[in-house]
């Protein structure tokens, strides 16, 4: 039996030159599926003929021969290069967001190939199953839930050798009606699976960090959850020994030691974790890996094993910030409680994802403000990134079913499932037609919120902290709160654009001009008058004042990769996008200050900042800020060297070369500076000339 399975698309949500040239968006899509390699790891091992497709790999190739992003065309050259290899089963997995376009994939497929089958499984598809045979006559089988046992059975019914209604957990049609065969049983012993195949896609060889199935199944109930309907309330955790043997081959063969376990309520069994933690800690392995977890699974004395045993990573799922609201979801989590965690988590040196979630029918604009005080404090901890998602109706979970008949299809709708800026439009069909297949892409009704008002708010709030971040928390403290700062702040921007709505808005909070007139805003609003509300404006000031001052570099030359030997010929070059301010405030104790929630003003004086193209901040000396005024690409090293030892007379003459030459490959491997190597040179590395030792 010759099959081909093909990954759920997940970069088609990503537009625009910017988001697709990253280098974030293109490691985090290039992330292997690790429910399609465990399939392709079963059916390799029965000795079954097995293809894998990455839609991903697809798109971007797509739009690197284009260099355009948007899925024009896209499905018909997915289609074909799918249709390439000759199966008899094409297996496609689903995921909510781009379930749309699979369907459309997988009917171009079909007329490619009419007499091979088309199965679909994964989240999507499981819940919407018999909707999905009813509408789509193209489709022909669909697997529910974990499909490692499931899959091998409809195989072997395809070749004749059982019976279909013998599938555990299969849906079909029988005389033209959708049907569905009872569940299968859950997968116990998750040990037993083989470790997936991620030898039949390629991407690890690229990446740093490997995703590793962890566990299955949550015992709790969210109302807007959908984990229950796929994997159910079976809670499993593979042994610590069968992960640190995955681990170490992982190890072995890519080279990567840092691992995103995955398993949504990691820390439930406190024994278990405790057992991990033992494990990793006596195993005598450097690995470090990330997790899920609820505030009230954790405490102080978990935390600190979690991070001896290599934890440097935590998501946390907040949701709420009313004790109302958490009611009313069914998650009961004790909000001041969460904060005293997040604190600890921060402490310890462990990076935290808290994510937070607006536009439940329940909600009120006072709960909104309760739940962004959740996320601001964990923009306070530097270590913590802040999540703020517009609530989906997830097919078939309790909030969908409940208000099935109330959704709303706007322009700008939620992204909690991580649907992207905008879709095509024979996507936006399949998703008027078909709602009840479709439903994460509509909005549920608002009745206690100004719905463009809330849309706005969060595109304000993202916006406004991944670009000002610790000026928000200097406003967020000095007034009643960035909810109410919002009001005001939305009442200018009507006034600037008074009939933008839906995707132009979520432009224009992407813009220099959402971020110009912000700071306007800003200054003339009483907030300024706070000391570190004024440090932060000040700041940016100095920040627009040197970018503005920067020149464009043509650089000459090859570039060179950091840790290679230098050459005196050699070109030294400030980073493309790194900006470097002088400033007379303390940043550092400003911040410091706003973590410990009060205002201080420090003493003024010269210091050096760093900023790089995504808005990091980075104190550095005036040695490292004269290296970047110096290496401004009319200069090879030798010369740079040279002005440093005039500029730093601090630095005895015997050793200004070899302390001056370590000083540039320090900023070189920092990535504040690159280096360039003319071509047709045959000077030899710095370090076979006459460079005085230390």
């Amino acid at each position: 039996m010759v099959v081909c399975l093909v990954t759920a698309p997940t970069a088609t949500e990503f537009i625009g030159f910017d988001e697709l040239s990253s280098e974030s968006v293109r490691c985090v899509s290039s992330q292997p599926q690790l429910g399609v390699l465990s399939l392709a790891a079963v059916l390799e091992n029965r000795g079954d003929d097995l293809g894998i497709v990455s839609l991903n790999r697809v798109y971007f190739d797509y739009w690197n021969a284009r260099q355009r992003s948007g899925l024009d065309g896209f499905a018909e050259i997915a289609a074909a290069k799918i249709g390439m290899r000759d199966a008899d089963v094409y297996g496609f997995s689903s995921i909510c967001s781009s379930y749309p376009l699979t369907i459309r994939i997988a009917q171009a497929v079909k007329s490619i190939r009419p007499s091979s089958i088309i199965l679909l499984g994964g989240p999507q598809a499981s819940v919407v199953d018999l909707h999905t045979l009813a509408a789509f006559p193209f489709i022909d089988f669909v697997l529910r839930g974990e499909a490692e046992r499931s899959l091998p059975i409809l195989l072997d019914y395809l070749q004749g050798q059982r019976r279909l209604e013998q599938v555990p957990a299969l849906s079909y049609r029988a005389n033209t009606r959708p049907c569905r065969n009872p569940d299968g049983k859950v997968i116990d012993n998750l040990d037993e699976l083989p470790m997936p195949a991620y030898h039949l896609t390629g991407e690890l060889k690229k990446l740093t960090t490997a995703a590793l199935e962890l566990g299955r199944g949550c015992p709790y109930a969210c109302t807007f959850c959908s984990t229950n309907d796929f994997f159910r309330r079976n809670f499993r955790l593979r042994s610590p020994q069968r992960v640190l043997l995955d681990m170490r081959s992982i190890a072995a063969e890519y080279s990567i030691s840092d691992f995103e376990l995955v398993h949504d309520m990691f820390t439930i069994d406190r024994r278990r974790v405790e057992a991990f933690c033992e494990a990793m800690i006596g195993s005598g392995e450097d690995f470090t890996w990330s997790c899920s977890a609820r505030t009230d699974c954790v405490d102080e004395e978990l935390l600190e094993i979690m991070a001896r045993a290599g934890c440097n990573g935590i998501f946390y799922g907040v949701e709420v910030g009313s004790a109302k609201m958490q009611r009313i979801i069914n998650k009961d989590l004790d909000l001041e409680r969460a904060k005293e965690i997040i604190d600890k988590t921060e402490q310890l040196g462990i990076h935290t994802t808290v994510s937070m979630i607006v536009g439940f029918p329940d909600e009120t604009w006072q709960d909104v403000k309760e739940t962004v005080q959740i996320y601001m404090h964990s923009a306070r901890c530097p270590k913590s990134s802040p999540q703020l998602n517009l609530l989906a109706p997830l097919s078939e979970t309790p909030i969908h079913l409940k208000y099935k008949d109330a959704l709303i299809l706007d322009e700008l709708c939620s992204d909690m499932s991580h649907q992207g800026q905008s879709q095509h439009e024979a996507d936006l069909k399949l998703i008027r037609d078909y709602p009840d297949i479709f439903p994460n892409f509509y909005l549920l009704p608002t009745p206690f919120l100004d719905r463009d008002c809330l849309l706005e708010f969060r595109e304000f709030v993202l916006t406004a902290i991944k670009r000002f971040r610790w000026l928000v928390v200097a406003i967020d403290q000095n007034t009643s709160g960035i909810a109410d700062f919002f009001l005001a702040w939305r009442e200018r921007r009507l006034g600037l654009h008074p009939g933008m709505k839906g995707s132009d808005l979520r432009r224009y909070y992407r813009t220099e001009e959402f971020q110009s007139c912000f700071l306007a805003f800003v200054r003339q609003h009483p907030a300024a008058n706070c000391a570190s509300v004024q440090t932060f404006l000040d700041f940016e000031d100095a920040v627009v004042g040197a970018a503005s001052a920067d020149k464009a570099v043509d650089a000459r030359g090859s570039p060179v990769a950091p840790g290679f030997e230098l050459w005196w010929s050699d070109i030294a070059v400030k980073k493309s996008g790194t900006t470097l301010i002088e400033f007379f405030g303390d940043i550092q104790a400003v911040i410091d200050g706003l973590r410990s929630r009060s205002e201080s003003t420090p003493a003024r004086a010269r210091r050096y900042y760093v900023v790089g193209k995504s808005d990091r901040v980075e104190e550095v000396s005036n040695w490292i800020a004269c290296v970047l005024r110096n290496c401004d690409g009319s200069r090879t090293v030798k010369q740079v060297v040279k002005r440093l030892t005039d500029d730093l007379k601090e630095v005895d003459e015997s050793i200004s070369e070899y302390v001056f030459v370590r000083l540039l490959e320090g900023a070189w491997a920092k990535g504040f500076i690159d280096i360039y190597r003319p071509c047709l040179e045959t000077d030899p590395p710095i370090g076979a000339g006459s460079l005085p030792t230390a």
